[in-house]
Protein backbone atom coordinates (compact mmCIF):
# COMPACT_ATOMS: atom_id res chain seq x y z
CA UNK A 1 0.00 0.00 0.00
CA UNK A 2 1.33 3.42 -0.89
CA UNK A 3 0.87 4.87 2.11
CA UNK A 4 2.44 8.40 3.89
CA UNK A 5 2.39 10.88 6.56
CA UNK A 6 2.00 14.61 5.72
CA UNK A 7 0.23 17.63 7.29
CA UNK A 8 -2.61 19.33 5.50
CA UNK A 9 -1.46 22.90 4.67
CA UNK A 10 -5.06 24.35 2.47
CA UNK A 11 -8.54 23.58 1.51
CA UNK A 12 -9.50 23.51 -2.73
CA UNK A 13 -12.07 24.55 -3.52
CA UNK A 14 -14.04 21.02 -4.46
CA UNK A 15 -13.75 20.30 -0.65
CA UNK A 16 -10.30 18.13 -0.17
CA UNK A 17 -7.51 19.17 2.34
CA UNK A 18 -4.22 19.78 0.65
CA UNK A 19 -1.08 18.26 1.50
CA UNK A 20 2.43 17.40 -0.55
CA UNK A 21 4.43 14.20 -0.94
CA UNK A 22 7.93 14.78 -1.95
CA UNK A 23 6.61 18.49 -3.13
CA UNK A 24 3.68 16.91 -5.33
CA UNK A 25 0.38 18.21 -4.18
CA UNK A 26 -1.87 15.69 -3.20
CA UNK A 27 -6.06 16.41 -2.30
CA UNK A 28 -7.52 14.20 0.61
CA UNK A 29 -10.84 14.35 1.32
CA UNK A 30 -12.89 14.85 4.31
CA UNK A 31 -9.50 16.76 6.28
CA UNK A 32 -8.93 20.39 6.78
CA UNK A 33 -5.21 22.53 7.29
CA UNK A 34 -3.62 21.76 10.57
CA UNK A 35 -4.48 18.08 10.27
CA UNK A 36 -1.64 15.40 10.30
CA UNK A 37 -2.91 12.38 8.89
CA UNK A 38 -1.72 9.44 6.87
CA UNK A 39 -3.24 8.46 3.16
CA UNK A 40 -3.80 5.70 0.59
CA UNK A 41 -2.37 7.43 -2.71
CA UNK A 42 -5.28 6.01 -4.88
CA UNK A 43 -4.79 7.70 -8.27
CA UNK A 44 -1.36 9.79 -9.77
CA UNK A 45 -1.72 12.92 -12.11
CA UNK A 46 1.11 14.59 -13.44
CA UNK A 47 1.11 16.99 -11.49
CA UNK A 48 -0.92 16.17 -8.52
CA UNK A 49 -2.28 13.03 -6.83
CA UNK A 50 -5.78 12.20 -4.38
CA UNK A 51 -5.50 10.03 -1.17
CA UNK A 52 -7.39 8.50 0.78
CA UNK A 53 -7.49 9.07 4.65
CA UNK A 54 -6.61 6.18 6.52
CA UNK A 55 -5.96 7.85 9.94
CA UNK A 56 -6.21 11.49 11.91
CA UNK A 57 -2.34 11.59 13.60
CA UNK A 58 -3.15 15.15 14.72
CA UNK A 59 -6.54 17.06 14.97
CA UNK A 60 -7.07 20.40 13.55
CA UNK A 61 -8.16 22.92 15.46
CA UNK A 62 -10.55 23.26 12.78
CA UNK A 63 -12.06 20.42 13.21
CA UNK A 64 -15.93 19.95 14.90
CA UNK A 65 -18.24 17.79 16.38
CA UNK A 66 -19.97 15.58 13.90
CA UNK A 67 -23.22 16.24 13.25
CA UNK A 68 -24.05 13.43 10.89
CA UNK A 69 -22.97 10.19 11.40
CA UNK A 70 -22.14 9.41 7.91
CA UNK A 71 -19.60 12.41 7.47
CA UNK A 72 -16.51 11.40 5.95
CA UNK A 73 -18.54 8.48 3.89
CA UNK A 74 -21.56 10.93 2.32
CA UNK A 75 -20.61 13.09 -0.70
CA UNK A 76 -22.89 15.64 0.36
CA UNK A 77 -21.30 17.19 3.51
CA UNK A 78 -17.93 17.68 2.35
CA UNK A 79 -17.35 20.61 4.72
CA UNK A 80 -19.56 18.43 7.28
CA UNK A 81 -16.31 17.43 9.74
CA UNK A 82 -15.20 21.20 10.05
CA UNK A 83 -16.49 23.52 12.28
CA UNK A 84 -19.33 26.21 10.92
CA UNK A 85 -17.27 29.16 11.70
CA UNK A 86 -13.95 27.58 9.94
CA UNK A 87 -15.95 27.26 6.84
CA UNK A 88 -16.85 30.24 6.58
CA UNK A 89 -13.30 31.29 6.87
CA UNK A 90 -12.56 28.75 4.28
CA UNK A 91 -14.77 29.75 1.78
CA UNK A 92 -13.62 33.73 2.10
CA UNK A 93 -10.14 32.54 1.83
CA UNK A 94 -11.51 30.57 -1.66
CA UNK A 95 -13.06 33.45 -3.29
CA UNK A 96 -10.29 36.03 -1.86
CA UNK A 97 -7.72 33.33 -4.10
CA UNK A 98 -9.90 33.34 -6.74
CA UNK A 99 -10.51 36.81 -7.54
CA UNK A 100 -6.96 37.79 -6.25
CA UNK A 101 -6.28 38.95 -9.79
CA UNK A 102 -8.74 41.74 -9.68
CA UNK A 103 -7.78 45.30 -8.92
CA UNK A 104 -8.19 46.32 -4.76
CA UNK A 105 -10.68 43.16 -4.36
CA UNK A 106 -12.20 42.81 -1.64
CA UNK A 107 -15.60 41.49 0.71
CA UNK A 108 -17.63 44.04 2.13
CA UNK A 109 -19.86 41.04 3.70
CA UNK A 110 -20.11 37.54 4.48
CA UNK A 111 -24.10 36.62 5.28
CA UNK A 112 -24.81 33.39 7.17
CA UNK A 113 -27.28 31.73 9.30
CA UNK A 114 -28.44 28.48 11.15
CA UNK A 115 -25.83 25.74 9.43
CA UNK A 116 -28.80 22.97 9.84
CA UNK A 117 -32.27 22.15 8.70
CA UNK A 118 -31.82 25.00 6.18
CA UNK A 119 -32.11 22.62 2.48
CA UNK A 120 -35.98 22.47 1.36
CA UNK A 121 -35.15 20.84 -1.75
CA UNK A 122 -33.47 17.20 -2.19
CA UNK A 123 -31.86 14.36 -4.71
CA UNK A 124 -31.81 11.51 -3.87
CA UNK A 125 -30.91 8.08 -5.16
CA UNK A 126 -32.31 4.60 -5.40
CA UNK A 127 -31.00 1.33 -5.22
CA UNK A 128 -32.40 -1.83 -4.79
CA UNK A 129 -34.83 -0.62 -2.86
CA UNK A 130 -31.88 1.81 -0.31
CA UNK A 131 -33.24 5.62 -0.57
CA UNK A 132 -29.98 7.50 0.60
CA UNK A 133 -27.05 9.59 -1.19
CA UNK A 134 -24.16 8.68 -2.91
CA UNK A 135 -21.07 7.71 -1.05
CA UNK A 136 -17.97 9.60 -1.98
CA UNK A 137 -16.65 9.40 -5.56
CA UNK A 138 -18.67 6.02 -5.18
CA UNK A 139 -21.80 4.34 -6.91
CA UNK A 140 -22.76 2.87 -3.40
CA UNK A 141 -26.13 4.22 -1.55
CA UNK A 142 -25.76 5.31 1.89
CA UNK A 143 -28.93 4.24 3.56
CA UNK A 144 -30.98 7.62 4.52
CA UNK A 145 -32.61 7.86 7.74
CA UNK A 146 -32.00 11.11 8.88
CA UNK A 147 -30.50 14.12 7.26
CA UNK A 148 -29.75 17.50 9.64
CA UNK A 149 -29.23 19.59 6.70
CA UNK A 150 -32.67 18.67 5.63
CA UNK A 151 -35.65 20.41 6.52
CA UNK A 152 -37.43 18.03 8.91
CA UNK A 153 -41.00 17.31 7.34
CA UNK A 154 -39.26 17.06 4.27
CA UNK A 155 -36.93 14.16 5.83
CA UNK A 156 -40.52 12.93 6.87
CA UNK A 157 -41.69 12.95 3.67
CA UNK A 158 -38.82 11.36 2.42
CA UNK A 159 -39.34 8.31 4.95
CA UNK A 160 -42.87 7.85 3.99
CA UNK A 161 -41.88 7.64 0.62
CA UNK A 162 -39.62 4.59 1.51
CA UNK A 163 -42.77 2.46 2.30
CA UNK A 164 -44.01 2.35 -1.45
CA UNK A 165 -40.54 1.88 -3.04
CA UNK A 166 -39.95 -1.42 -4.30
CA UNK A 167 -36.96 -3.58 -3.34
CA UNK A 168 -35.79 -4.22 -6.58
CA UNK A 169 -36.16 0.15 -7.66
CA UNK A 170 -33.73 2.09 -8.24
CA UNK A 171 -33.57 5.28 -10.21
CA UNK A 172 -33.44 9.17 -8.76
CA UNK A 173 -35.65 11.20 -6.12
CA UNK A 174 -36.36 15.08 -6.01
CA UNK A 175 -38.48 16.25 -3.55
CA UNK A 176 -39.34 20.33 -2.91
CA UNK A 177 -41.32 21.61 -0.12
CA UNK A 178 -41.92 25.07 0.50
CA UNK A 179 -42.95 26.54 4.54
CA UNK A 180 -46.43 25.49 4.50
CA UNK A 181 -45.36 22.10 3.97
CA UNK A 182 -46.50 22.12 0.39
CA UNK A 183 -44.26 19.41 -1.84
CA UNK A 184 -43.67 17.72 -5.11
CA UNK A 185 -41.91 14.76 -6.18
CA UNK A 186 -40.45 13.91 -9.15
CA UNK A 187 -38.80 10.47 -9.83
CA UNK A 188 -38.38 7.87 -12.66
CA UNK A 189 -38.70 4.91 -9.57
CA UNK A 190 -41.87 2.80 -10.73
CA UNK A 191 -44.90 2.73 -9.25
CA UNK A 192 -47.96 0.48 -9.18
CA UNK A 193 -50.82 2.10 -9.38
CA UNK A 194 -52.07 1.80 -5.85
CA UNK A 195 -48.67 3.33 -4.72
CA UNK A 196 -49.08 6.22 -7.20
CA UNK A 197 -52.47 7.32 -5.91
CA UNK A 198 -50.86 6.83 -2.01
CA UNK A 199 -48.34 9.51 -3.28
CA UNK A 200 -51.12 12.32 -2.94
CA UNK A 201 -51.11 11.31 0.99
CA UNK A 202 -47.46 12.70 0.77
CA UNK A 203 -47.24 15.12 -1.90
CA UNK A 204 -49.03 17.96 -3.28
CA UNK A 205 -48.46 16.78 -6.88
CA UNK A 206 -45.28 14.21 -8.12
CA UNK A 207 -44.38 12.81 -11.75
CA UNK A 208 -43.39 9.65 -12.58
CA UNK A 209 -42.70 7.73 -15.71
CA UNK A 210 -45.92 7.56 -15.60
CA UNK A 211 -47.42 11.03 -15.71
CA UNK A 212 -48.35 13.62 -13.63
CA UNK A 213 -50.69 13.54 -10.97
CA UNK A 214 -51.68 16.61 -8.48
CA UNK A 215 -50.00 20.42 -8.65
CA UNK A 216 -47.71 20.95 -10.65
CA UNK A 217 -46.42 23.89 -8.57
CA UNK A 218 -45.91 25.09 -5.32
CA UNK A 219 -45.43 28.96 -4.15
CA UNK A 220 -42.32 29.85 -2.32
CA UNK A 221 -43.24 33.01 -0.01
CA UNK A 222 -40.17 35.81 0.15
CA UNK A 223 -40.25 39.04 1.65
CA UNK A 224 -40.92 40.51 -2.05
CA UNK A 225 -43.51 38.14 -3.07
CA UNK A 226 -44.04 34.24 -3.81
CA UNK A 227 -41.99 32.38 -6.61
CA UNK A 228 -43.21 29.22 -7.89
CA UNK A 229 -41.07 26.21 -8.28
CA UNK A 230 -42.30 23.42 -10.48
CA UNK A 231 -41.02 19.31 -11.16
CA UNK A 232 -38.03 20.80 -13.17
CA UNK A 233 -37.42 24.40 -13.07
CA UNK A 234 -34.22 25.35 -10.92
CA UNK A 235 -34.26 26.96 -7.25
CA UNK A 236 -32.12 27.70 -4.39
CA UNK A 237 -31.74 25.23 -1.56
CA UNK A 238 -31.18 27.43 1.50
CA UNK A 239 -34.94 28.12 3.17
CA UNK A 240 -33.08 30.78 5.88
CA UNK A 241 -31.41 33.06 3.47
CA UNK A 242 -33.88 33.55 0.61
CA UNK A 243 -34.83 37.27 1.70
CA UNK A 244 -31.21 37.95 2.14
CA UNK A 245 -30.36 36.89 -0.99
CA UNK A 246 -33.21 38.59 -2.80
CA UNK A 247 -32.38 42.24 -0.22
CA UNK A 248 -28.56 41.84 -1.35
CA UNK A 249 -29.11 41.83 -5.28
CA UNK A 250 -32.55 44.48 -5.16
CA UNK A 251 -29.77 46.79 -3.20
CA UNK A 252 -27.59 46.71 -5.83
CA UNK A 253 -30.01 47.39 -8.34
CA UNK A 254 -30.41 51.14 -9.59
CA UNK A 255 -33.76 53.13 -9.07
CA UNK A 256 -35.48 53.47 -12.45
CA UNK A 257 -33.38 51.29 -14.16
CA UNK A 258 -33.95 49.64 -17.36
CA UNK A 259 -33.20 45.95 -16.60
CA UNK A 260 -31.47 42.80 -18.66
CA UNK A 261 -31.99 39.56 -17.06
CA UNK A 262 -30.13 36.83 -18.07
CA UNK A 263 -30.43 33.16 -17.10
CA UNK A 264 -33.71 34.24 -15.15
CA UNK A 265 -34.52 31.31 -13.90
CA UNK A 266 -38.43 31.06 -12.49
CA UNK A 267 -38.35 34.40 -11.21
CA UNK A 268 -36.63 34.29 -8.08
CA UNK A 269 -34.58 37.48 -8.18
CA UNK A 270 -36.70 39.42 -10.84
CA UNK A 271 -39.40 39.50 -7.67
CA UNK A 272 -36.86 41.62 -5.82
CA UNK A 273 -35.40 43.54 -8.67
CA UNK A 274 -38.76 44.90 -9.66
CA UNK A 275 -38.97 46.91 -6.64
CA UNK A 276 -35.95 48.71 -8.23
CA UNK A 277 -36.12 48.40 -11.57
CA UNK A 278 -37.96 50.61 -13.85
CA UNK A 279 -38.37 47.51 -16.77
CA UNK A 280 -37.14 44.30 -16.60
CA UNK A 281 -36.53 42.04 -19.73
CA UNK A 282 -35.45 38.46 -18.29
CA UNK A 283 -34.66 35.75 -20.61
CA UNK A 284 -34.00 31.64 -19.35
CA UNK A 285 -33.10 29.16 -21.44
CA UNK A 286 -36.29 26.95 -19.69
CA UNK A 287 -39.60 26.91 -20.75
CA UNK A 288 -41.27 25.50 -17.59
CA UNK A 289 -38.80 28.08 -15.56
CA UNK A 290 -40.56 30.79 -17.59
CA UNK A 291 -43.84 29.40 -17.74
CA UNK A 292 -43.52 29.46 -13.59
CA UNK A 293 -42.06 32.89 -13.66
CA UNK A 294 -45.24 34.33 -15.13
CA UNK A 295 -47.28 32.84 -12.54
CA UNK A 296 -45.48 35.28 -10.17
CA UNK A 297 -47.24 38.11 -12.38
CA UNK A 298 -44.74 40.35 -11.82
CA UNK A 299 -46.55 43.76 -13.70
CA UNK A 300 -43.01 45.60 -15.14
CA UNK A 301 -41.28 42.05 -15.94
CA UNK A 302 -41.24 40.19 -19.52
CA UNK A 303 -40.34 36.68 -19.58
CA UNK A 304 -38.87 35.30 -23.32
CA UNK A 305 -37.54 31.36 -23.97
CA UNK A 306 -34.06 32.07 -25.05
CA UNK A 307 -30.74 30.59 -25.09
CA UNK A 308 -28.34 33.74 -24.55
CA UNK A 309 -25.25 31.14 -24.48
CA UNK A 310 -26.16 31.00 -28.32
CA UNK A 311 -28.49 33.64 -29.29
CA UNK A 312 -27.41 36.91 -27.19
CA UNK A 313 -27.07 39.05 -29.82
CA UNK A 314 -30.85 39.01 -30.82
CA UNK A 315 -31.57 40.83 -27.69
CA UNK A 316 -32.25 44.28 -28.80
CA UNK A 317 -34.20 45.75 -25.61
CA UNK A 318 -32.59 49.08 -24.65
CA UNK A 319 -31.31 48.60 -20.92
CA UNK A 320 -28.73 50.22 -18.92
CA UNK A 321 -28.22 47.64 -16.42
CA UNK A 322 -27.54 43.81 -16.30
CA UNK A 323 -28.34 40.87 -14.11
CA UNK A 324 -26.82 37.49 -14.63
CA UNK A 325 -27.04 34.18 -12.77
CA UNK A 326 -25.00 31.67 -14.54
CA UNK A 327 -25.49 27.84 -13.37
CA UNK A 328 -21.67 26.69 -12.47
CA UNK A 329 -19.89 26.59 -16.10
CA UNK A 330 -20.58 30.62 -15.95
CA UNK A 331 -21.34 33.28 -18.64
CA UNK A 332 -20.73 31.92 -22.61
CA UNK A 333 -18.26 33.54 -24.48
CA UNK A 334 -20.73 35.55 -26.61
CA UNK A 335 -22.56 36.87 -23.47
CA UNK A 336 -18.75 38.42 -22.19
CA UNK A 337 -18.59 39.70 -25.52
CA UNK A 338 -22.55 41.22 -25.76
CA UNK A 339 -21.33 42.88 -22.14
CA UNK A 340 -18.18 44.82 -23.39
CA UNK A 341 -19.67 45.45 -26.51
CA UNK A 342 -22.83 46.97 -25.18
CA UNK A 343 -20.72 48.34 -22.28
CA UNK A 344 -24.15 49.15 -19.49
CA UNK A 345 -23.82 51.47 -16.92
CA UNK A 346 -24.11 48.42 -13.86
CA UNK A 347 -23.80 44.93 -14.17
CA UNK A 348 -24.85 42.39 -10.49
CA UNK A 349 -23.14 39.11 -11.56
CA UNK A 350 -24.63 36.30 -9.52
CA UNK A 351 -22.35 33.29 -9.29
CA UNK A 352 -22.38 29.71 -7.69
CA UNK A 353 -18.81 28.80 -8.98
CA UNK A 354 -16.26 31.88 -7.83
CA UNK A 355 -13.60 30.21 -10.27
CA UNK A 356 -15.75 31.04 -13.59
CA UNK A 357 -17.03 33.85 -12.22
CA UNK A 358 -13.22 35.24 -11.73
CA UNK A 359 -12.92 34.32 -15.61
CA UNK A 360 -15.81 35.63 -16.72
CA UNK A 361 -15.00 39.19 -14.69
CA UNK A 362 -11.58 39.24 -16.53
CA UNK A 363 -12.58 39.02 -19.55
CA UNK A 364 -14.53 42.39 -18.90
CA UNK A 365 -12.28 43.46 -16.72
CA UNK A 366 -11.03 45.93 -19.20
CA UNK A 367 -14.31 48.16 -18.84
CA UNK A 368 -15.28 47.14 -15.48
CA UNK A 369 -14.43 47.35 -11.83
CA UNK A 370 -15.98 45.92 -8.62
CA UNK A 371 -17.85 48.18 -6.66
CA UNK A 372 -19.39 45.46 -4.27
CA UNK A 373 -18.89 42.06 -3.63
CA UNK A 374 -21.14 39.51 -1.20
CA UNK A 375 -20.84 36.34 0.22
CA UNK A 376 -23.52 33.75 0.79
CA UNK A 377 -23.00 30.89 2.56
CA UNK A 378 -25.96 29.18 0.72
CA UNK A 379 -24.76 25.49 1.12
CA UNK A 380 -22.97 25.04 4.77
CA UNK A 381 -21.51 21.50 5.12
CA UNK A 382 -20.41 22.01 1.60
CA UNK A 383 -17.64 23.80 -0.28
CA UNK A 384 -20.15 25.96 -2.66
CA UNK A 385 -19.84 29.05 -2.19
CA UNK A 386 -22.45 31.54 -3.81
CA UNK A 387 -20.71 35.03 -4.31
CA UNK A 388 -22.85 38.49 -5.73
CA UNK A 389 -21.06 41.10 -7.21
CA UNK A 390 -22.26 44.61 -8.59
CA UNK A 391 -19.47 45.76 -11.32
CA UNK A 392 -19.53 49.49 -12.25
CA UNK A 393 -18.58 50.69 -15.83
CA UNK A 394 -15.11 52.17 -15.90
Amino acid sequence: MNTHTLDIIDTAYEGYGVGRISGKTVFVPFTVQGDNVTVNVIEEKKKYSFGNLLKINRYSQHRGEKYCPYIGQCGGCLFGHIKHASQVKIKEQIVKNALRKCEDFKIDSIISKEPLNYRFRINLKVKNGETGFLRHKSHEIIPLEECPVMKPSLMNKVNALKGYTDKDEQGSIYIIENEENKALLKTDCNFSDSNRNNLLNIFDGFSTQSGVKGAESIPVKTVFGSFYTGFNGFSQSNRFLLSDFQKTVADMIPDESRLLELYAGSGFLTLAAAEKAKEIKAYEISGESVSLAKKAKISNAYFQKEDVDRNIFRISDPFDTILVNPGRKGMGKKVTEFIKQNKPENLIYVSCNPMTMSRDIHRIGEHYNIDKFFILDMFPGTYHIECIAKLNKK
